[in-house]
């Protein structure tokens, strides 16, 4: 349920509440019983006039029920258990069923107006009786008892209100208060993708941010643990290059060397090593940074001119292009060219001579797939999984084979596609790698 429709809801539900708890106060507030119970006057009647009525006569009663009506505005009646009248009353009589024309209305404080008539029932040591009273409406609440309605309606609405209140602020303000903590503890580079789980799980709009932030958080915190891991392994790999610059720099000011000193060469070479390895460092961080907005491309050409690139870099060696996808991508056409190059020397340099690397391009259900095999000595099972981690070396590999980054910038590139890249053994023992992508056909 969307949390629009719960804050609607409660809402709603709580006007609904105020507004009901109030009409059954005031319905509340007008049975006879409460009415007796906060009018003490009133609850005492019947006892008195009976007593009177007993004691002292007819006519003593009849004089008690004048001098209620003239100092507190009672009216009354005393009946018999059979209903017949013991006394005149003052009460008048009804003017529905009274013959001839109608009275003329009472005088303020004086008539019946509008007020209240009890039914009063009090039994004696000697009979029962029935007494009917009439309050006038301003003697039902006089005094302190005046504004009691408006208050007990007052304090019960503030009541429910509060406690519907306090329920929907807990209910709003814990999942904020989650992705708050969440939040900091990504700024402090410790996220972890649990903290967010019972918000995640929740099926409003809280919800939805819930499972945004964790996914942008867990990005944020893998480029974190990323660049953090590329830092130490880049100050790892630059210790070797540059102390043999500097050792072949101190032999180089030590002795009177000519320009075409074999160690000069070698100074050039760690020089070229070092380009590399900054440029590859580049590569990554631009694949990092995602700055530049995607491009619609289509996918054949582009791999036709990486083989084609290929084919020239590599003379001694076959590359067959099978296939075609006739699929349109959207993203990076560089960064793809760049990735499949990556693939493609990779495959080329460990390629025994003469040998042949195919490249398969298919169109699949999703997108499209780019099968690349080679016929070279291949990778031991347990190094499949992390030939795309950076500054990663086969046991056995040499030296002059590269820093690790192609791979890595060729995974990277794939990934920011929609894409993955996978690596496996062919049926030759060489290396196959899988690059799958999302597309549409030609046109679409």
């Amino acid at each position: 349920m969307r949390l629009f429709w719960k804050v609607f809801a409660v809402l709603w539900l709580a006007t609904l509440l105020v507004g009901g708890s109030g009409f059954l106060v005031s319905r509340t507030l007008q049975q006879d019983w409460l009415l007796l119970q906060l009018n003490p006057q009133l609850r005492d009647f019947a006892a008195q006039l009976v007593d009177i009525y007993e004691q002292q006569g007819p006519q003593a009663a009849q004089q008690w029920l004048e001098t209620q009506r003239r100092e507190d505005r009672l009216r009354a009646h005393l009946f018999d258990d059979s209903g017949s009248p013991l006394l005149p009353g003052t009460l008048p009589p009804n003017p529905r069923f009274a013959p001839g024309p109608p009275p003329e209305p009472p005088r303020h404080g004086d008539g019946p107006g509008r007020g209240r008539l009890f039914q009063l029932a009090w039994d004696s040591e000697q009979t029962s009786y029935f007494v009917t009273l009439y309050v006038p409406a301003p003697a039902l609440w006089e005094g302190q008892r005046a504004p009691v309605t408006l208050i007990l309606n007052v304090i019960l609405a503030m009541a429910v209100l509060a406690l519907l209140s306090l329920v929907l602020s807990r209910y709003l303000t814990r999942p904020l208060r989650q992705l708050g903590s969440a939040a900091q503890a990504l700024a402090k580079g410790r996220f972890s993708a649990g903290s967010l789980q019972q918000t995640s799980e929740r099926r409003d709009e809280i919800g939805e941010l819930a499972r945004r932030f964790e996914s942008m958080a867990e990005q944020v915190q893998s480029l974190l643990d990323s660049q953090q891991q590329l830092l130490r392994d880049v100050s790892h790999e630059l210790r070797s290059p540059l102390a043999r610059l500097r050792v072949g720099l101190a032999l180089g000011s030590q002795r009177d060397l000519g320009a075409d000193d074999p160690l000069w060469q070698r100074l050039d070479r760690e020089c070229d090593r070092l380009d590399r390895l900054i440029d590859g460092i580049l590569t990554l961080s631009r694949l990092d940074s995602q700055r530049e907005p995607p491009t619609r491309f289509a996918l054949d050409p582009l791999v036709r001119q990486v083989v084609d690139d290929s084919r020239f870099a590599a003379a001694d060696l076959t590359l067959a292009l099978q296939g075609q996808s006739d699929l349109n991508l959207t993203g990076w056409p560089d960064q793809l060219q760049a990735a499949l190059d990556n693939l493609l020397r990779n495959a080329v340099r460990f390629s025994p001579p003469n040998g042949v690397i195919q490249v398969a391009l298919a169109a699949t259900g999703q997108g499209a797939q780019i099968i690349i095999d080679d016929q070279g000595p291949g990778v031991p099972d347990e190094w499949l999984n992390r030939l795309s981690e950076p500054f990663v070396r086969v046991p056995g590999q040499s030296a002059d084979s590269g820093y690790g980054l192609g791979l890595t910038i060729a995974q990277r590139a794939v990934a920011r596609h929609g894409g993955k890249l996978t690596f496996t053994r062919n049926d030759s023992g060489g290396l196959r790698a899988t690059v799958v992508l999302p597309g549409s056909k030609t046109g679409a």
